[in-house]
């Protein structure tokens, strides 16, 4: 009897650590598989982020007098290509950054741009002044750009879309003479499309959206990435075409610029 209790207690004592090491052994396959999975998450957003920098090569950003300072050298080195800067709202704002980011941007090797934000409530007259007052000769080396979007009580139901037309066609005419360049106009899909037939235009629409002149678009924020797949501190756009065809339509710009001299 003494005997067959050591039997049953040796028996049992000997069960005792291998259910520890099932537990262990439990453990550590899900610690692999969650690194498994961990690494082909990474593996698979890198891919996403790779394949999205390949169909955009060519990004900029947009800043004004909210954004934190730009240094536009390390946006050079992340490899950004062009700014927009705003230089203007309405009729009678100035952007209060603006003189000091075009200063600072000639020489980085970043291509120039600035913009324009329309006024639904101001005069196409008096935003054409402030332009003017506000660039004189410092329009940069891109179209001028005109952002149009909603504020307070503007909105895509209060806004009558053929009376932004004729204010539009007004103040594209007056830019394009004014820079003997295009007018790159930023806006929404449904104002494409009765803004699409103006003159000298082309158009910045969101990245899904493609038609007649449709030369740069805007990404979502988790699109918006460094070469170094880091995400851009600044609002980010995208030409739409490869390095090639953007040193191409530089180069258009810059042969039209040098005709409208000469003429």
């Amino acid at each position: 009897m003494q005997a067959q209790k050591r039997s049953d207690y040796q028996r049992e004592h000997r069960r005792r650590p291998s259910r520890k090491l099932g537990w262990t052994s439990v453990i550590l396959v899900g610690l692999v598989l969650l690194g498994i999975l961990g690494g082909h998450h990474v593996i698979n957003r890198h891919a996403r982020q790779q394949a999205l920098l390949r169909n955009y090569p060519v990004r900029g950003v947009m800043l004004d007098q909210t954004d934190e300072y730009a240094d536009f050298n390390q946006l050079q080195t992340n490899g950004i290509k062009y700014v927009y800067l705003r230089a203007t709202q309405g009729g009678a704002l100035a952007d209060d950054d603006f003189n000091n980011n075009y200063t600072r941007s000639i020489g980085s090797g970043l291509k120039v741009g600035v913009y324009h934000q329309y006024s639904f409530s101001s005069s196409v007259r008096e935003q054409e002044q402030n332009l003017k007052r506000t660039l004189g000769n410092n329009i940069g080396d891109l179209p001028i750009m005109i952002n149009i979007s909603y504020y307070n009580d503007y909105n895509a139901e209060t806004v009558d879309r053929k009376q932004l037309a004729r204010r539009m066609r007004q103040l594209v005419a007056w830019t394009q003479r004014y820079s003997q360049r295009p007018v790159l106009i930023k806006t929404s899909s449904a104002n494409y499309q009765v803004l699409k037939q103006l003159p000298h235009t082309e158009f910045l629409l969101p990245r899904a959206k493609s038609g007649r002149h449709v030369t740069f678009a805007s990404l979502a924020k988790q699109e918006q990435l460094y070469n170094n797949g880091k995400g851009s501190d600044f609002r980010m756009t995208a030409f739409r075409g490869s390095k090639v065809q953007w040193n191409q339509y530089l180069q258009v710009l810059k042969q039209n610029e040098i005709r409208s001299d000469a003429a």
